[in-house]
């Protein structure tokens, strides 16, 4: 705002945006690599603190200018957002465990093997239950923050100036570093078993092997290159069969749908004779239903979860077809709000099969990959719809986009791993076996 009013050209302050996005989809795989390697509660606190010095700087050094200042800023902000999103993420259910120590145990002495197994099954259905609920808290608390923060840091900024809106983020993110910190106070960083919060990488060898001939342990093993275990995160996602089909289906999604809807859709209303005002209150609209949906996420449970959350994502193909097929305001902001729910519940329920399905000595690289496959290809969906609009109107571009939504989610439902969510098979076909959650 304090750029614009300055002068500076849109181009220039759309540069600055994109810094921050480049340098977020730029590191973003590798930050997971670094999150399974030590604590992530240290390195969600120090990606905050790290904001917090750099916003602080800001509003102390900016002049109200585009410069290198407010570039190496972006930036800064973009790196330490692509560490402390998936943190967050790896911290919450490790927390939950450590709050409930009997989920660290295995099966004890005592009942017998089908009691064993019984047991189990209810103890994971149990955990599955409340790790789906405080995804569906978290999300939903960003959603809300989302919603609240732009509104407040305008009115601060409209008031008080730039420099006041800097020093009230770099508050903000020192309240987020207090708090991640706390929560993290009596975490065992690590595994349910109680191990160091510093973890050696899965792909690495044991860290010493005996020579042939030799009584003694040999040469310790070369610790794997950041980039070697940064694509471990990808080859996990792309190994499991229904998270695999998922990724494939966001992929499709966000760079042949979504993009090209969020390009066309203003075009479209301002051809139709709309102001800009309604495209800003539909997106509002959209933004309250993630709010809800977060919550609505974390209720989703039981051997059809896959099935229940892709049939909310298919509200989405509905949002996109509203505004082609109705000029009503109430009908868009009820397409818009359902569209917002069903996309956020989807997103808690897959996260809470990923973090199921992956070994937990990965789960930082695999919440890391899966934000890079929806984050890098939204550019890709976009420029794909603007290169659209010169061979396309935009009812047309809108209209594709709803279909492929709803023939593609229908689609990969066909799959009853994708319908469950889960690798493991179903319990009407294969009895549960008594295995510890501990070795999930």
């Amino acid at each position: 705002m304090a750029a614009a009013k300055a002068g500076t050209p849109a181009e220039t302050i759309g540069a600055v945006f994109a810094a921050r996005f480049v340098a977020l989809g730029g590191v973003v795989l590798f930050s997971g690599a670094l999150l399974d390697r030590f604590d992530p509660v240290r390195a969600a606190v120090v990606a905050d603190s790290t904001r917090v010095v750099a916003l602080a700087v800001l509003a102390f050094a900016w002049d109200g200018r585009l410069d290198a200042v407010v570039v190496a800023v972006a930036v800064l902000v973009g790196l330490c957002e692509a560490v402390s999103e998936p943190a967050l993420l790896v911290i919450a259910p490790r927390v939950l465990d450590e709050r409930n120590p009997t989920a660290a145990t295995g099966p004890t002495e005592g009942p017998a093997p089908a009691e064993d197994a019984k047991d189990a099954e209810d103890a994971e259905d149990a955990e599955d239950a409340e790790v789906t609920a405080a995804y569906g808290l978290l999300e939903g608390l960003r959603n809300v923050s989302g919603m609240v923060g732009p509104t407040l840091a305008a009115a601060v900024v409209a008031g008080l100036g730039s420099s006041a809106g800097a020093v009230l983020a770099a508050v903000t993110f020192g309240l987020s570093a207090v708090a991640t910190r706390w929560a993290g106070a009596h975490l065992v960083a690590g595994s349910r078993s109680g191990a160091p919060a510093h973890k050696p990488d899965p792909a690495r060898a044991e860290p010493e092997t005996p020579r042939p001939g030799s009584d003694g342990p040999g040469e310790p093993e070369p610790e794997p290159s950041l980039l070697h275990s940064a694509l471990q995160g990808l080859v996990v996602l792309w190994r499991i069969p229904w998270l695999r089909s998922v990724q494939l289906l966001a992929v499709i999604h966000v760079v042949f749908a979504v993009g090209p809807w969020m390009v066309a859709l203003p075009v479209f209303l301002v051809e139709g004779g709309h102001s800009a005002t309604l495209y800003g209150f539909v997106l509002g609209a959209f933004a309250i239903g993630n709010a809800v949906g977060a919550l609505v996420g974390g209720r989703i449970g039981g051997p059809r979860r896959g099935l229940y959350a892709l049939a909310l994502l298919a509200l989405y193909g509905l949002t996109v077809l509203a505004p082609v097929a109705s000029g009503s305001l109430v009908l868009l902001t009820v397409a818009f709000v359902a569209g917002g729910i069903g996309q956020q519940a989807f997103d808690v329920a897959k996260m809470t099969g990923l973090r199921r399905d992956v070994p937990e000595e990965l789960h930082g690289r695999a919440f890391s990959a899966d934000f890079f496959f929806s984050f890098a290809s939204l550019p890709l969906g976009q420029l794909l719809g603007a290169a659209l609009l010169r061979f396309a109107d935009p009812r047309t571009i809108m209209l594709w986009g709803g279909a492929l939504v709803l023939v593609s989610t229908a689609a990969v439902t066909l799959r009853p791993d994708v319908r469950r969510f889960s690798s493991a098979p179903a319990a009407a076909s294969v009895p549960a076996a008594p295995t510890p959650l501990v070795e999930r």
